[in-house]
């Protein structure tokens, strides 16, 4: 006769053996929901609902009033770059044809304004991502990599993640020898900071370049002259030279950048700091101009996807106005070079690693709040960045024989 105690431990025994099967095929079956493109696609989209609805619940969401702002500031024949402590905190600093392009969001009440501004950067970031030139595991890789960054970057409404996909978008279309396109999104780069026009370098590297030098002053000219749609010539020079002034000053120094993480390190007094940066920012242009040498006279493999892996690297941690939402373009030109070059898999992985917990992860309130005092005291997002420059740097330079890449014929 089969006692209680019998039963209950033949139902242990059987729920346990089930458990066991179905364990790895629910595993299974997890793994591969988070690589079927769709599943990723809710999941970004849903955390950017996430953060607009935190944003509304508590009000902070100043990048957006600044760029909506600035839209009724320039059709008003106001200055662009003053402080309006009445309407925002901070200045605006982008190019003066950012308020005309922004305009489509601008137009909209505010709350919806918001809501599209952060559902469209996270689109166009996601659709580059889907152009890059790698496997489809790499992509799905790449995409998750990414997200904490760039939850970072929508957190606080900024242009970053859709000018760093203007850039990479730039070379997706020499690529294809689009040079219409690729000029069009070297542009929209442009016009938003400025120094995004950078990616146009890439051209140099790719066939058909006269028909993207004519493309890109068509764009150049039709962008630059946006806002005369609004204002006079005379204002719109004046803009411009408020704009120039206010990149080349002192004002909007935010030190997140490599710089700053050295002067921090290096208690360095600020007149030492000066003359540091100078020597640091010489340095720095001699090495970029070296990489693009490096171009020309070596065949090195997926170079343009190098170079502008280089490039998003290079204009976040040399950058003196750099701040923590910026390093979603350093954080995709990690991601880019990780899979561009020829790397082993163990050193791909501490690369990846390194970035996704010391830049991503380590300025958040998901890691200990002593890491997180710690990190940003220091600046420590530009480590990991600066560790991949490294990398790149080696591998275009021609130690192709260490043990770092995989030897290529």
């Amino acid at each position: 006769m089969l006692r209680l105690t019998d039963t209950y431990s033949v139902f242990c025994m059987t729920t346990i053996a089930v458990n066991n099967i179905s364990i790895p095929q629910r595993l299974k079956k997890f793994f591969g929901w988070t690589q079927r493109p769709v599943s990723i696609t809710v999941i970004y989209f849903l955390i950017t609902l996430i953060l607009y609805i935190q944003a509304i619940t508590t009000g902070r969401y100043n990048n957006f009033i600044i760029f909506r702002t600035s839209f009724y500031h320039l059709i008003h024949g106001l200055p662009l770059y003053q402080l309006y402590p009445a309407e925002y905190y901070d200045y605006f600093l982008y190019h003066p044809s950012f308020p005309v392009v922004f305009a489509p969001f601008a137009l909209l009440p505010k709350e919806a304004g918001l809501l599209c501004w952060l559902m469209t950067s996270t689109a166009i970031f996601l659709a580059m991502l889907r152009k890059l030139p790698f496997s489809d595991n790499a992509k799905c890789v790449i995409t998750w990599f990414l997200l904490v960054e760039l939850s970072n970057a929508i957190q606080s409404e900024q242009t970053n993640p859709a000018m760093a996909a203007f850039m990479v978008l730039t070379v997706v279309y020499l690529q294809k020898q689009q040079p219409a396109r690729a000029a069009l999104f070297a542009a929209l780069s442009f016009l938003i900071k400025g120094y995004g026009g950078i990616a146009a370098i890439a051209f140099l590297f790719f066939p058909r370049k006269g028909a993207f030098i004519g493309w890109g002053l068509v764009w150049g000219i039709i962008g630059t002259a946006l806002p005369l749609l609004f204002i006079s010539p005379t204002l719109l020079w004046q803009h411009y030279i408020d704009w120039i002034g206010l990149l080349t000053s002192t004002t909007i120094k935010e030190d997140g950048s490599l710089l700053g993480m050295l002067h921090t390190m290096l208690l360095l007094k600020p007149s030492v700091a000066a003359i540091f940066d100078k020597v640091a920012l010489l340095a720095a242009v001699a090495l970029l101009l070296y990489t693009l040498l490096c171009g020309f006279i070596r065949k090195v493999r997926m170079y343009p996807w190098l170079l502008i892996s280089y490039v998003l690297i290079w204009i976040v941690i040399f950058n003196q106005s750099t701040e923590s939402p910026t390093y979603i373009i350093a954080v995709l030109g990690i991601a880019v070079a990780c899979y561009a070059m020829p790397l082993q898999p163990q050193w791909r992985s501490m690369l990846l690693w390194l970035a996704l917990v010391l830049t991503s992860l380590s300025p958040t309130d998901l890691v200990p709040k002593f890491i997180n005092q710690y990190a940003i005291a220091y600046h420590i997002k530009s480590f990991a960045c600066t560790v991949t420059l490294i990398f790149l740097q080696g591998y275009i330079g021609g130690w192709k024989n260490s043990n770092v890449f995989i030897k290529t014929q």
